[in-house]
């Protein structure tokens, strides 16, 4: 049968399940029932015959069978088929959900490489997922889900070629990590350029090199000219038949020719066809000078001569979202990372003025950046009270005002001058007006260079989606369209857009984007509570299409990719030619539809009002969540168990199913199940640090919810063990003045029995006691001496005074056995302390002391609270009032009790080891560089309150090379990674110590026994190593 004919059977086919499967779910008998439905597999039909369609792909044996063959290569210990994981993994960033039969993470491609063909062989669909940021539903399934992050180090591999020009990458790499490697290579190599990669897409700091390269990513800078399309060279390609084409090596490409014949000649035929219809060649042109990520980059097949099919073949499945094959390897042609840059925020009367000043920028300068926001937006920006005070007129501006943020960038301040003189000239000249339509002109809105002011500039740009997103009403989802049109119908498309969410009830709904591409972002809150909502949804987005597609000639997905948002609409957009030719490509590369069906190409035109995603009211802490995964790549627990999203998400569902007026048999057995999985998967694993918080845009602390369940599950479960937990704080010196001496102990039964009889011993009794007792290493320390009364000042005449707290850490616990440091931490503060010529005073009572750390992260609130009160209570009397410093030497417990005060003339008086030696001891001090090389991981709590690259400052002053750990967080939570090692063992499996560096230093000590343990080097204290390399300075 001829490939169009089989083509048009297929689709006659599949459009017949798609309209059986419409009207099943149109059968539901009520709305709860779908909802609940919804919850669990997206549709709700009734189980039936397998369908390779969403919602009926169900397990006739071929699932079993599929596993079955890979347990050869992949343990079952990767293959998750819980329903609480599948469930978790069902959740993306877009707002579909799909719960996969199973979950396998991949480590190689040479595991894709054999699996592929097994499904191909058992007809079980496979979905890939790296970051799972997609907005479009193309990372979801409720087939096979191959997860290739989140696996350790595997799939993170990568080489930096030419001095930086080209970067091979694997896909599990995030994108603003990669950029980070090449700015590290510049620094160690002082290349004349730095360089990074094309594109820039908001999610960069959480997105991976595999979705940017499916989805054919691009940002806010890099326009159409340096996304992945336009900047890649080379790729590793596996095939749906298990083989892999190397494009890079000559072998690889000659083999794939006489292998694939059939495919290349397919790919050829294609061309050729394209080619020679000059109106189809030109219209795809056309379509591919603006943002276009609708359906498949088949600009491939008219930008390359037929005689190079390889050429086609790579840049084909640029965008291709895993439907045509999995990338496992790709080299890419990096850009200039231009150190000038200068922004200004100028504002306009209208928003068809403000994209006509764009188009003008576009067509006559050589900009790099322009951003526009329209009135919705600017009103957000009013919150702020820096952008107030930078944007003339920025307040009361009228109801269609908009403003464009441009940056100009150079290789020098003239380079860059010259940019802004272009942009000024055009805007000068255009004749259009400029300002609030209040009297305000041009040289108002200056360009500044100043990181200050450009930074309010662009955290405001950065925070518009979070900001829609954290005030949206419980319950309903953050949406984000995101379309293009040529630049020259931006104000009009802008201006339809505006009226049709008006008229469709959306009154949160904002419009912002890359004005110079034309393209915008649509970001409005909507429910999936009802029918109504959905149908409110349906009716727009049927709207929402027409105008972009018909009526400006636009992109419906200008750089989100296609996903089941829009596959309903591709043909709406492309045309029919254009559509079979679609279909066609899909059936070359894929003819078994095993890779990602239903994703680019859809024939049911429902698909994208079907597996909507609910978003139940869970807690107040995490209902604001949009689970968009940029909190992921921060979390110890990512590569053990579950992520802050996943733990939100699965949350949320055991909430759902609580909230029921009445539940089921399978309801309630449903909810028994989830419960008992999330006590380990989702509680007991989260180190609760709050890292997840610094890359949420809604600033979510997951760990805070955890921390609320664990206290109410004491004060529901464990009344004894609350009460003893006040009378342990109320007697909370006597616990510190024989922790010491125990260790003292332990350490001589380790050098006594040996350390596989202790660690044997503790791991049995670890698990005996429900990970009460922790687990010991060769790394646990030893007790801590005596602290001692402070030294006298080495100035005492000019001694100005500190209160110095030692952590109960710090007091209980000194240097390993095996650190050749024997003085515990107080002992070097005290030293540094007299080197700069300090009095030091002890807050009184300090051996019953303690931040409430320990007590809060195990859910005992009462008992921390008190602990708090009692040492600020001291505080305030030891430092008069916060007249003087306060030093706690231990950065999570300063963290702690800064989170919990509510003595406010504290407030500027509290800090830990390292702002006291930036701000006090640096100018009193002479710094010798005494280490080679050293290593430094910056605790969470530090990273929290900005220490970061004051602490790697400070180490530059005393070692010749100073390297970063690249953890966010080492997972030890307190003493929770002593009771559930594996914690900080998944972790630190990503810890980066170089070659021969001997020692490492932090600023919180249960933190550096477990990096020594993972590492084999010593970490203790930086203020070891600040007074190694230091002596008072000579005074006159």
């Amino acid at each position: 049968m001829a490939l169009v004919d089989r083509l048009r059977c297929l689709r006659s086919f599949s459009a017949a399940q798609a309209q059986a499967q419409t009207q099943t779910v149109e059968a539901q008998p009520d709305n709860a029932a779908r909802m609940r439905a919804a919850a669990v597999v997206g549709y709700g039909a009734q189980p039936g015959p397998f369908r390779n369609l969403d919602g009926q792909r169900y397990e006739d044996g071929r699932y079993a069978a599929f596993q079955k063959e890979i347990e050869a290569f992949i343990p079952t210990s990767r293959h998750y088929t819980d329903p609480v994981r599948t469930f978790a993994y069902g959740t993306d960033a877009s707002f579909y959900r799909l719960v996969p039969k199973v979950v396998v993470k991949i480590h190689s491609e040479d595991e894709v490489k054999k699996v592929l063909p097994i499904a191909r062989k058992h007809r079980v669909p496979v979905t890939f997922r790296a970051a799972g940021t997609s907005l479009s539903g193309q990372a979801v399934t409720d087939s096979v889900l191959l997860k290739l992050s989140h696996s350790g180090r595997n799939f993170r591999r990568y080489e930096i070629l030419d001095q930086g020009k080209r970067i091979t990458v694997e896909p599990g790499l995030i994108g603003g990590e990669v950029n980070r490697l090449l700015q590290n290579y510049h620094k160690k190599h002082g290349t004349q350029m730095q360089y990074k990669i094309g594109p820039d897409p908001s999610s960069i700091d959480s997105c991976m090199l595999g979705g940017i390269i499916s989805n054919n990513s691009s940002g806010m800078c890099c326009g159409v000219k340096q996304n992945t399309y336009h900047t890649l060279q080379d790729m590793r390609i596996v095939f749906a038949d298990g083989t892999v084409l190397d494009t890079a090596d000559e072998g690889s490409r000659n083999a794939f020719l006489k292998s694939h014949a059939g495919l290349v000649a397919g790919v050829q035929d294609l061309a050729r066809r394209v080619q020679a219809d000059e109106d189809f060649a030109a219209l795809i042109r056309k379509k591919f000078s603006i943002k276009c990520t609708t359906g498949y980059s088949i600009n491939a097949l008219v930008d390359h001569p037929v005689d190079d099919p390889i050429e086609i073949i790579k840049r084909l499945m640029i965008g291709s979202e895993g439907t045509l094959g999995f990338v496992s390897r790709a080299t890419i042609n990096t850009v200039p990372d231009l150190p000038n840059k200068a922004s200004a925020f100028i504002m306009f009367p209208h928003v068809e003025l403000a994209c006509k000043a764009a188009a003008l920028l576009r067509r006559h300068t050589s900009v790099d950046a322009v951003e526009m926001f329209d009135r919705a937006s600017l009103r957000e920006c009013e919150a702020n009270e820096d952008m107030v005070k930078l944007v003339k007129g920025l307040v009361g501006s009228g109801k269609h005002a908009a403003s464009l943020l441009i940056e100009c960038r150079g290789d020098g301040k003239a380079a860059m001058q010259q940019r802004i003189d272009e942009v000024l000239s055009v805007l000068r000249n255009s004749g259009l007006e400029i300002g609030s339509g209040r009297g305000e002109k041009l040289e108002d809105y200056l360009f500044s260079e100043d990181e200050k002011v450009t930074k309010v500039f662009w955290d405001v740009r950065k925070g518009l989606i979070p900001i829609v997103g954290g005030a949206r009403e419980t319950g309903t989802s953050m949406l984000i369209e995101d379309v293009a049109c040529p630049v020259e119908n931006l104000g009009a498309m802008t201006m339809d857009l505006i009226e049709m969410f008006e008229r469709h009830g959306y009154k949160d709904a904002s419009c912002f984007g890359h004005a110079l591409e034309g393209n915008l972002h649509l970001v409005f809150s909507q429910g999936f509570r009802n029918d109504e909502e959905i149908e409110r949804y349906s009716r727009m987005m049927q709207e929402l299409c027409e105008l972009v597609a018909l009526k400006h000639n636009g992109s419906l997905k200008a750089e989100h990719g296609t996903g089941r948002n829009v596959a309903p609409f591709v043909e709406m957009e492309w045309g029919s030619k254009a559509y079979e030719l679609m279909w066609e490509l899909k059936e070359l590369f894929d003819p078994g539809y095993v890779l990602n069906p239903g994703v680019i190409l859809n024939h049911d035109e429902d698909v994208h009002r079907k597996a909507l995603k609910p978003s139940p009211p869970a807690h107040e802490i995490v209902d604001r969540c949009i689970e968009c995964g940029f909190c992921e790549s921060n979390c110890p627990s990512r590569d053990l168990s579950l992520t802050p999203r996943q733990r939100i998400t699965v949350f949320r569902e055991i909430s759902r199913l609580r909230a029921l007026p009445s539940r089921t048999a399978d309801e309630d057995a449903r909810l028994k199940e989830f419960e008992e999985i999330y006590v380990y998967q989702g509680e007991q694993t989260c180190a609760a640090d709050g890292m997840c918080q610094e890359k949420c845009p809604v600033k979510i602390n997951t760990g805070e919810l955890i921390k609320e369940l664990r206290k109410e599950d004491m004060a529901k479960k464990h009344e004894q063990a609350s009460k003893f937990s006040m009378w342990f704080a109320h007697n909370f010196s006597k616990f510190t003045a024989v922790t010491p001496a125990f260790l003292h102990a332990v350490n001589l039964g380790h050098r006594v029995l040996g350390e596989t009889v202790l660690s044997t011993v503790s791991s049995v009794l670890n698990s005996w006691t429900g990970h009460l007792v922790p687990t010991w290493n060769k790394y646990m320390p030893t007790g801590a001496s005596r602290l001692k009364e402070p030294m006298k000042p080495q100035a005492p005449l000019q001694a100005q005074k500190v209160v110095y707290v030692p952590s109960c850490v710090t007091r209980m616990m000194g240097p390993s056995t095996s650190d050749p440091e024997k003085a515990s931490v107080h002992e070097k503060m005290l030293s540094l302390f007299a080197k700069g010529g300090y009095e030091v005073m002890y807050p009184e009572g300090i051996n019953n002391l303690c931040c409430g750390m320990m007590f809060d992260t195990r859910g005992f609130k009462p008992a921390a609270q008190l602990k708090v009160n009692e040492l600020q209570e001291a505080l305030v009397k030891a430092s008069e009032n916060g007249k003087y410093p306060i030093v706690m030497d231990t950065s999570p417990c300063l963290k702690t009790l800064k989170e919990n005060l509510t003595a406010n003339e504290l407030k500027f008086s509290l800090m830990e080891p390292v702002e006291f030696i930036s701000r006090f001891l640096v100018d009193k001090l002479d710094f010798a560089k005494k280490k080679e090389s050293v290593t430094i991981h910056v605790p969470c709590s530090s990273k929290k309150m900005g220490m970061e690259s004051q602490m790697m400052y400070i180490a530059s002053k005393c070692a010749e090379q100073v390297h970063p750990s690249g953890i966010p967080c080492c997972g030890m939570a307190g003493d929770r990674g002593m009771r559930y090692p594996e914690l900080t063992g998944s972790s630190l499996q990503h810890l980066e110590v170089p070659q021969g560096c001997k020692d490492g230093y932090s600023t919180s000590r249960t933190c550096e026994m477990s990096l020594s343990n993972h590492s084999g080097v010593d970490f203790r204290s930086l203020v070891y190593l600040v007074d190694e390399a230091t002596t008072p300075k000579q005074r006159t």
